[in-house]
């Protein structure tokens, strides 16, 4: 079962989700139907202006598929931060959410216990020392 994915950003995501949050137009009064469309270039400074602006923040996204074991997912860690820009870049695992009681929380529509992804901590009692 593949439970064990990498979150964090890189820039090429970054950059992605910057170009789709940039819009390509503009509201100008004096253009025909009051809107006009943004120069190349001046589009490309605000792309990257949002792609700094994302790289500086706090969201992150999935950036590898599901591994079956956390040391493949440790793999591809390695690997991004030697070849790309990348930032806070986290295993995680699929796994039964809980409250901060520690009981599943259960989704009132289908009565059915909510999974999702969850902050993965090797168990070091089980490592050798």
């Amino acid at each position: 079962m593949s439970t064990f994915a990498v979150f964090g950003m890189t820039r090429d995501v970054a950059l992605a989700e910057a170009k789709k949050r940039t819009k390509g137009t503009r509201k100008n009064v004096k253009a025909p139907g009051g809107i006009e469309p943004v120069p190349l270039a001046e589009w490309l400074e605000l792309v990257e202006k949002k792609t700094e602006q994302i790289m500086g923040g706090g969201t992150v996204r999935q950036l590898s598929p599901l591994f079956d074991a956390p040391q493949y997912a440790q793999q591809f860690i390695e690997l991004a931060r030697k070849t790309i820009q990348c930032r806070d870049l986290r295993i995680r695992a699929k796994r039964i959410m809980t409250d901060a009681e520690g009981r599943p929380i259960i989704n009132a529509k289908t009565k059915a216990q909510r999974v999702g992804f969850c902050e993965w901590q090797p168990d070091t009692r089980t490592q050798a020392a």
